[in-house]
């Protein structure tokens, strides 16, 4: 399936029309969380409650808040997608290991966002998986960044695993959460 889809720089350009903080990362991960949390909830839920600032009318936010209406599609599309292809926006491997972990944590935490104002407060209600599941993305959004990389291959294939996780991760949070919308991730495999 063909997706409109907007990289990581191009999303903190729209961010910055806007005049606001947040990074791509943790807006994605907020997206996201929401999303899983409720797969009908439209975008003018999570624009509202990122961009409460921005007034109606006014013509940078709206085309902004375009952009990022297509990007709730997206993202929507892709996490009940029967390919997988869902990914989480975060910089390329051209960016340093530092940022691109920066910008993990940085998603995780928008992602923990997200399920709360998806109406998700208690992991207690979870099902088991989806539980031992948040309960490691409440983790790594903990995680301390004073921690530095060398930039080894060992460094790199660590972060690309946890990349993986997070994302297979989070199909099964969506399967869970979800499971008239998304499709079975059973045959996704951890590397």
């Amino acid at each position: 399936m063909q997706y409109d889809t907007i990289n990581y720089d191009a999303l903190a350009l729209v961010i910055n029309k806007l005049g606001a903080q947040q990074e791509p990362a943790e807006l994605h991960g907020t997206l996201t969380g929401l999303l899983c949390a409720n797969s009908n909830a439209e975008a003018d839920i999570w624009l509202q409650n990122l961009f409460p600032h921005v007034p109606s009318g006014d013509l940078l936010g709206d085309e902004a808040f375009d952009e990022l209406k297509k990007l709730h599609k997206t993202s929507r599309a892709r996490l009940n997608a029967t390919d997988c292809e869902f990914q989480l926006l975060v910089p390329d491997d051209d960016s340093g290991l530092d940022q691109r972990v920066h910008a993990l944590g940085e998603w995780c935490q928008g992602f923990l966002v997200g399920l709360s104002l998806g109406g998700i407060s208690d992991f207690k209600a979870l099902p088991e998986d989806a539980r031992e599941i948040a309960e490691d993305i409440v983790e790594i959004a903990r995680a301390d960044s004073s921690y530095r990389f060398n930039g080894s291959e060992e460094d790199e294939h660590a972060y690309a695993e946890l990349v993986e996780y997070l994302r297979v991760g989070v199909l099964l949070i969506n399967e869970e959460l979800q499971p008239d919308h998304a499709p079975a991730v059973g045959d996704t495999t951890l590397h």
